[in-house]
């Protein structure tokens, strides 16, 4: 089975992810993809703890995410992706792992970064990235909860 959810939020795992996804979608592993959180083993179990009764959840480096072994292991459950950041699902492309379809889910206000939706602000390197993963061939869509309305790439940043 396809990863069920790739979701780009900065929250990673927490309510909307787990009851408002993770629920309606089966989910039985929750992958958090991020190269600082693998060398942080402390703060990685912090969010692991936010993985609900009957999944179980890891923390992949960009490098163990694209093996053939952890690939594989993704195919075989009801994965969901979380990226914390746009660069972490680009670099993973780039490895060679397909992403057909990103879900923005939650990139939070900070320092150069301008308001694009209420849960989504951008700089002009997140805008970047969402245009290269796009050109990539990744289908890209705003939304923080199923229920909720979807945007489109031209909704968040414009046509390149």
């Amino acid at each position: 089975m396809p990863v069920l959810l790739a979701r780009v939020d900065d929250r990673l795992i927490h309510g909307q992810v787990v009851h408002g996804w993770g629920a309606g979608l089966g989910a039985t592993l929750y992958a958090i993809v991020s190269d600082t959180l693998r060398d942080d083993p402390d703060h990685a179990e912090l969010y692991l703890l936010a993985v609900p009764d009957g999944a179980r959840g890891r923390v992949l480096s960009v490098e163990e995410c694209a093996s053939d072994a952890v690939r594989e292991e993704l195919e075989r459950e009801r994965t969901i992706l979380l990226f914390a950041d746009l660069e972490t699902p680009l670099r993973l492309a780039g490895a060679g792992v397909p992403i057909p379809a990103l879900n923005v889910g939650g990139l939070h206000h900070a320092p150069g970064r301008v308001a694009v939706l209420p849960y989504v602000f951008l700089d002009a390197a997140d805008r970047d990235r969402l245009h290269a993963l796009a050109a990539g061939g990744v289908s890209i869509e705003a939304r923080d909860l199923p229920g909720n309305r979807s945007y489109s790439l031209d909704d968040l940043v414009g046509a390149a």
